[in-house]
């Protein structure tokens, strides 16, 4: 048990359901030493904002949707629902390893990876796909979407927590890039004509 977390962090009596699950998130992280109470569990893995996104698409997309919502908490019971780039996600151990959104044509997933797909490029050849997402327009089946799910999570395992912030830090660079100047630029003098040296 993580005292020190605990005299720091205490839950008020009468907390909001967003303080509560607020809390437990956190508690899971830095203490865990007692289980998040069944009917709250149950609360913090659903997203409110998952229904809401569904409830403005056409009837055909938000059936298709709501089933593989539906698949993938049954084949992934503690995976918890978000909103991520503005789009209905999944979060599994703290990270996001599943998505999908509604497009003009039918439906598409995220694994939010850009190797997933090509690692079950075999399950996924009759597909229209890109880099980062599966199209369809009718269910996809149990099996892929395990498969999708057990590769985006294997990927995930190979990496710590520290190794995806720090290949976050390292493609989002703080300062702008520059062009690379040669290690000992020739003398110029007025008018960038060259100068003589030694």
């Amino acid at each position: 048990m993580n005292t020190s977390w605990h005299k720091a962090h205490v839950l008020p009596k009468g907390a909001s359901l967003e303080a509560r699950i607020a809390w437990h998130r956190e508690h899971q992280k830095r203490c865990g030493c007692r289980p998040v109470p069944p009917k709250l569990l149950d609360q913090m893995r659903r997203e409110p904002a998952i229904d809401e996104y569904l409830a403005r698409v056409s009837p055909t997309t938000h059936a298709l949707l709501q089933e593989l919502r539906k698949k993938i908490h049954a084949l992934l019971p503690e995976v918890e629902e978000c909103i991520a780039y503005r789009i209905p996600a999944f979060r599994y151990e703290g990270r996001v390893i599943a998505g999908f959104s509604a497009t003009s044509t039918g439906c598409s997933y995220y694994p939010f990876s850009g190797t997933t797909l090509k690692t079950v490029a075999r399950d996924i050849e009759g597909y229209s796909q890109t880099k980062s997402a599966l199209h369809f327009d009718e269910p996809l089946p149990t099996a892929l979407v395990r498969n999708l799910l057990d590769a985006r999570i294997s990927e995930g395992m190979r990496r710590t927590p520290e190794e995806d912030r720090m290949s976050k830090w390292s493609t989002k660079s703080a300062t702008p890039r520059t062009r690379r100047r040669p290690s000992t630029p020739p003398a110029t003098g007025p008018r960038g004509a060259r100068q003589r040296t030694g």
